[in-house]
C-alpha cells in the first residue's frame, strides 16, 4: 500500500531555532571548568585566556557585526574565557579557495566542513584530531546529537570534526516540494506519481506560462520511486548503494539500467520545458527563480516548506509549500541528524577551547536564543506559548547551522500539527548502511580527477536531460573507462567492504 506523506505550511512561517552551549573542560594543564549543563557566570574563570577565530560563509549582517563586538563577545568571554573573532567569507571560498589558503599557511581558525572535504584535508594534515577533547568539552553536544552524526566525521576512530545541529534529515531531496497554492489553483490537491507531477506542470503552465517547472537539474532522488524498486542512496555522483539489500555492494550509477531509465525521464522534461532551456548554461538562475516564486516545484526536505520563507513570500505573499513522496513507500534514509560539523585548523593554539565554543551552540535554550536571534525584547519577542516574532530580521549565526529540533522556535503562523509532524519526520527512517564511511581517495586521486572531468563534460549533461543518452552515453562510457573508473570503483568497493565487515 502506498503511504503518502504530505507536509504543508505557509511559506510565511519562519523557522526559528534555538540551540545550546556547553562549558567543557581543559587539557589538564588548567583548572577544570564547571560541569557541563551548569550556567555559572564565572564558568570560564578557571581557564587561561584564549583567542578564537570562527569563519562563517555568506554575508555578515549589520546586527551580527554589533553583537559579535558586544553581547556575543562578552558571553563567550564569560563562559570559556576566550576572545572571539567572527570572519565572514563568500560561499565561493568554502571547501577550497581562501579556506584552503588559510589552512596551508597555518592560520589558527575553525569553520565547518563536509565529509569529502574533511577526508582530503586530513590526508594533508590540515585538521586537528579533536578526539582528546570530546569527552569533557563536548558534553552538551553529545546529549543532543546522535552517535551516527559523530561517527560520520571520524577517520580511523578519530574525531576530526564536531557535528552541530539535530534536525530531521531523512529523505533529503527524495520528496517533491510543490507550490501547494498553484496545485490548488489548478484543481489538484496532492501528488503521488510522476504522471500527476507532469499533469501539475501542464495545468499550471497553461495558466502561468511565465513560470518554470523544476527549479533544479537533479531529480534522481525524488524520481527514484518511478525508475527502480531499489532504495538507492548515493555515496557520491558516481556510486550508490541499495539500502533495501543486506550486502556491501557498491553500484556504478551511470552504468546501471536505472540511470538509463532516469535519463530518459529527464530528457523528456528538458524537451517539454519542465527544466528550462537556460538551465544548460545558467544553473544559478534556477535558484533565483525559485526564491522569487517563479518555479512550480523543487526537491524537498523536512524543513523546506518553512525554511527560507521570506524570500518567496516577498514576491508571492499567498504562496504555500508541501512535500510529497511519489508512489512507493520505501523507508526514508538518514545520514545522521547533524546540520554540519566544525573542524579546527592543525595549527590552532588551543583546539579544546574551540570545542568548548562548539558546545556552547547546543548547550541550552537561553544561549541559542542569543546566538540565533539576538537580545530578547530588542531583536525578538516571545509570547506565552514560546512562539517567536523577530523584530530584527538580520541573520546572526545562520539558522540552518544551529538547527536543533529540541530548541527550535516557530512563528505563530506555523500550525501545531505541522510542528509535530516535522519533529516526527525521522521516526520511521533508517540509518544508511554507509553512514560513517569516508573514502580515502589517495590511491586513486589521479583517476578521480579525470573522472570528474568526464562527469562535467558528458555525464552531468546526460543526467540533466541536456544531451541524449543513446547518442552520447557510449562516448561518455568510453571516456569514463579511459579515465580509470574501473580502478576507482574497485578501490572504493575494497575500502567500503572492509569498513562494512568491521562494523559492530
Amino acid at each position: 500500500m502506498v503511504k503518502k506523506r504530505v507536509w504543508s505550511a505557509l511559506l510565511l512561517a519562519a523557522l526559528l531555532l534555538v540551540t545550546a552551549c556547553g562549558t567543557g573542560s581543559n587539557n589538564g594543564n588548567e583548572s577544570a571548568s564547571p560541569a557541563n549543563g551548569t550556567n555559572n557566570e564565572s564558568a570560564g574563570s578557571g581557564l587561561k585566556p584564549a583567542k578564537l577565530k570562527i569563519v562563517l560563509y555568506g554575508d555578515e549582517s549589520n546586527r551580527m557585526k554589533e553583537l559579535s563586538k558586544a553581547e556575543f563577545k562578552d558571553l563567550i568571554k564569560k563562559e570559556i574565557n576566550a576572545d572571539i573573532e567572527f570572519q565572514f567569507l563568500p560561499w565561493t571560498e568554502y571547501g577550497g579557495g581562501k579556506t584552503d589558503l588559510m589552512l596551508s599557511t597555518g592560520e589558527d581558525f575553525a569553520t565547518y566542513t563536509d565529509t569529502n572535504y574533511m577526508v582530503k584535508s586530513v590526508a594533508k594534515g590540515l585538521y586537528t584530531d579533536l578526539t582528546p577533547f570530546m569527552e569533557k568539552a563536548a558534553g552538551d553536544l553529545k546529549k543532543s546529537i546522535d552517535d551516527n552524526s559523530f561517527t560520520a566525521f571520524q577517520l580511523d576512530g578519530k574525531q576530526y570534526a564536531v557535528p552541530v545541529g539535530n534536525k530531521p534529515n531523512s529523505g533529503e531531496f527524495y520528496s517533491v516540494l510543490a507550490r501547494q497554492d498553484l496545485l490548488e489553483e489548478v484543481g489538484m490537491t496532492s501528488l503521488s506519481s510522476l504522471a500527476e507531477l507532469e499533469q501539475f506542470y501542464d495545468k499550471v503552465h497553461a495558466k502561468h506560462p511565465e513560470l518554470i517547472g523544476f527549479a533544479s537539474t537533479d531529480a534522481r532522488r525524488l524520481l527514484m520511486y518511478e525508475y527502480t524498486d531499489k532504495n538507492l542512496f548515493w555515496q557520491n555522483d558516481m556510486l550508490a548503494i541499495d539500502e533495501s539489500a543486506k550486502d556491501d555492494k557498491v553500484i556504478s550509477w551511470f552504468e546501471s539500467e536505472e540511470f538509463k531509465a532516469y535519463a530518459a525521464i529527464m530528457k523528456g522534461w528538458y524537451q517539454k520545458g519542465i527544466i528550462p532551456k537556460y538551465a544548460a548554461t545558467n544553473l544559478p538562475q534556477l535558484q533565483s527563480d525559485w526564491n522569487s516564486g517563479k518555479a512550480m516545484f523543487w526537491a524537498g526536505t523536512a524543513a523546506r516548506p518553512f525554511e527560507g520563507a521570506a524570500s518567496i513570500t516577498q514576491a508571492v505573499p499567498t504562496a504555500k509549500l508541501a512535500n510529497y513522496f511519489l508512489n512507493k513507500d520505501q523507508p526514508k534514509i538518514s545520514r545522521g541528524t547533524y546540520s554540519t560539523a566544525w573542524f579546527v585548523s592543525a595549527n590552532a593554539a588551543d583546539p579544546e577551547r574551540y570545542v568548548m565554543f562548539f558546545n556552547l551552540l547546543q548547550k541550552n535554550q537561553e544561549l541559542y536564543d542569543l546566538f540565533a536571534y539576538g537580545i530578547k525584547d530588542k531583536d525578538y519577542t516571545l509570547d506565552e506559548s514560546g512562539r517567536l516574532t523577530r523584530t530584527t530580521t538580520d541573520s546572526l549565526i545562520p539558522d540552518w547551522l544551529l538547527m536543533n529540533k529540541n530548541f527550535m522556535r516557530f512563528d505563530n503562523t506555523v500550525p501545531e500539527d505541522f510542528i509535530a509532524q516535522y519533529k516526527a519526520w525521522d521516526d520511521d527512517a533508517i540509518i544508511s548502511k554507509g553512514a560513517g564511511f569516508n573514502f580515502d581517495n589517495t590511491p586513486v586521486k589521479n583517476e578521480e580527477t579525470k573522472i570528474n572531468g568526464v562527469f562535467s563534460e558528458l555525464l552531468s549533461p546526460i543526467a540533466s536531460g541536456f544531451l541524449d543518452y543513446d547518442t552520447y552515453f557510449p562516448k561518455a562510457l568510453d571516456k569514463l573507462k579511459a579515465a580509470g573508473f574501473d580502478k576507482y570503483k574497485a578501490e572504493y568497493q575494497k575500502q567500503f567492504s572492509a569498513w562494512y565487515a568491521a562494523k559492530p
